[in-house]
């Protein structure tokens, strides 16, 4: 099903992985939702050990979807993964991961009965697919089905035939037989159009939409939408729809750039439009308030020429309007071109009237919704700014553990990640990792710069940086999540058993970070140079995770850690030199855990690849010749 694989890594992880995206896609098709699901999950983690951003997208789509599908109890859950899989499509720059995370949202709301909702994204997804054939003729499969039941007839019987030659051509007999029942549907609709063939309908002017179901249509869903481009296609959709009209843009008014501008312009594609707000028939609506109506684009000197030139289109007749909010200011103008039959009217004009009373409150509250996420999103990163400049100060303190926080931040990600926590978890973890040392403000330079063991007095007053620690973070107001960075960050020296300290906890009592952070500061500590020692032997830094488990560390933890690839290891590692892995060197690291190597360590006879492997890891350990600058 699949066709023109890109490599982004390891060929054997990748062929491994497709394979299984391949069946995930056989057990969809036979509604063994089950199967998909393992076979999915599996390959969103072989894609994302290779970091393919594309295919992880698209299988986190999948999850989604299958999540769903399995459980429709999940609705609210599987609407964020599908937010996250969003996320990396667009981070990817991937049209067919796009794709595939819009059909799996029209699956999901197709089952929650918003039709009109699923036409919008199924119709984009058409669009944008270049390969996977399967997922193009369950796109068409689809529509047809809700163009039936929309009574769109003429895109139903569209979309039929174009799945009809796609299942044909790759023997899909599944949706050969789904498709035959739609067609048999519409056959009882419609014994005359569908007398033509069903390989072959020549395409029929549309029909105008019932102005009030345009309305509802708009109205049901713009109310909830957050994402700007898909609000302002079903505006436009809907528009052209209602009025019968060959296209219609929607062009919203770039205040700062005196612009007006488009991602939406229906028929042409999704390039972004730009022109300056004086020029053409929509810059003199957006600056008159005018509504203009004329039969004649070209004898109208104020028609803007230059994008029918653009993209090779021929304007002919037009109705342009202006687009206003609740305080009447003008924030769009709407352009709808060429009606079918014949001129627009006075009625246009009124329905196009009423429809941007709508369309101008859901523009508005919409990008003030997106600027609230922008304002949010830079306080974020304020937020994060400050967490840095704190755990900077301990660095500032004592150069000889500097790189501490971040490098404890780093196992802590990539065990948190390994155990598959989610987004705000790992968040919370790695903000606690950076700030888990913060209490050594109030030791004195004397104990925490001192070379040589420390005395029980000197032990007991370094001890309580964890309590200082807890005390200056619970000062810092924030949210319910940063709460729980206070908790994780108090915890890193609690011990399983309950002999740590400041608050004795034990077990699970000890939040999950904080048992994530107890690993990650004993190995970062024991495989770093301090003011009385060299970094421990790689073996005997292991063996001290393996024999702390259920004592000192949570046994799972360590299990999680030690299984992780080596070259995640030693990529941490490097960051204390500002050192690279080889790329060579990273396809023989990563072939490894951390637990083969302790295993190897301690075997007396090895097989030569894992004497090369060995002697590389110990290299890249000890900071000696293989450090790439």
């Amino acid at each position: 099903m699949l066709k023109n694989k890109v490599n982004f890594g390891s060929k054997e992880i990748e062929d491994k992985a497709f394979t299984l995206l391949n069946k995930t896609f056989d057990s969809y098709e036979k509604e063994d939702f089950h199967s998909a699901y393992l076979a999915i999950t599996e390959a969103h983690t072989l894609f994302l050990s290779i970091k393919s951003l594309q295919n992880v997208s698209i299988c986190l789509s999948f999850i989604g979807l299958l999540k769903y599908l399995m459980d429709s109890k999940s609705y609210y859950k599987s609407l964020l993964v599908l937010e996250d899989a969003k996320f990396l499509a667009q981070s990817s720059a991937s049209d067919d991961a796009g794709a595939i995370n819009r059909f799996a949202f029209s699956q999901v709301v197709m089952n929650e009965g918003n039709y009109s909702e699923a036409v919008l994204y199924l119709n984009r997804a058409d669009s944008m697919l270049d390969k996977y054939p399967y997922i193009q003729t369950r796109i068409n499969e689809s529509l047809a089905f809700l163009n039936f039941e929309l009574k769109n007839y003429e895109k139903a019987y569209s979309s039929l035939n174009k799945a009809f030659k796609m299942a044909r051509e790759n023997n899909y007999k599944l949706c050969l037989e789904r498709l035959s029942k739609i067609a048999g549907s519409l056959q009882e609709q419609n014994d005359e159009i569908l007398g033509k063939s069903m390989e072959y309908i020549e395409p029929v002017e549309p029909h105008s939409q019932d102005p009030m179901l345009a309305m509802l249509k708009i109205a049901r869903t713009i109310s909830a939408e957050i994402d700007l481009d898909t609000l302002l296609t079903t505006i436009a959709e809907q528009t052209k729809l209602a009025l019968n009209a060959d296209r219609c843009t929607v062009f919203l008014i770039d205040k700062e750039k005196k612009e007006l501008w488009s991602r939406v312009a229906l028929g042409i594609g999704c390039e972004e439009i730009r022109f300056p707000i004086d020029k053409g028939l929509a810059g003199h609506v957006a600056k008159t308030g005018e509504t203009i109506h004329i039969k004649n684009a070209y004898t109208d000197e104020r028609f803007n020429k230059d994008i029918d030139i653009q993209t090779g289109y021929t304007t002919k007749n037009i109705l342009c309007m202006p687009i206003r909010n609740i305080k009447y200011e003008i924030i769009g103008v709407f352009q709808v071109l060429n009606k079918y039959s014949g001129d627009f009217t006075s009625q246009d004009e009124d329905l196009l009237l009423t429809i941007g009373s709508s369309a101008g409150i859901a523009l508005e509250n919409n990008l003030l919704f997106n600027y609230q996420q922008q304002m949010l999103q830079e306080q974020k990163q304020l937020f994060y700014s400050f967490v840095d400049a704190l755990s900077a100060s301990i660095d500032a303190r004592d150069k000889i553990t500097s790189g501490h926080s971040s490098r404890v931040k780093m196992y802590s990600e990539i065990i948190s990640n390994h155990v598959k926590l989610s987004t705000p978890q790992i968040e919370a973890i790695a903000q606690a990792a950076l700030l888990h040392d913060i209490g050594k403000i109030g030791i004195r330079d004397s104990v925490l710069q001192k070379e040589g063991r420390l005395t029980p007095e000197e032990y007991d007053h370094i001890k309580s940086h964890v309590e200082i620690t807890h005390d200056i973070l619970s000062k810092i107001c924030g949210s319910k999540s940063f709460e729980q960075v206070v908790e994780i960050a108090a915890s890193h020296h609690e011990k399983y058993d309950g002999s740590g300290y400041f608050r004795e906890l034990s077990g699970e009592k000890i939040p999950l970070g904080g048992r994530i952070l107890a690993v990650a500061d004993v190995f970062d500590a024991i495989t770093s140079v301090r003011h009385y020692r060299d970094k421990m032997p790689i073996a005997k830094a292991i063996g001290i995770l393996i024999e702390g488990k259920n004592a000192h560390f949570d046994a799972n933890i360590v299990d999680a850690f030690l299984n992780i690839p080596c070259d995640k290891i030693i990529d941490i590692f490097l960051t204390e030199f500002n050192g690279n892995l080889d790329s060579e060197d990273r396809k023989i690291l990563q072939q490894y855990s951390m637990i083969q190597l302790y295993d190897m360590l301690n075997v007396e006879n090895q097989t030569i690849d894992e004497i090369e492997f060995i002697n590389l890891f110990q290299c890249y350990y000890t900071n000696k010749s293989v450090i790439k600058k």
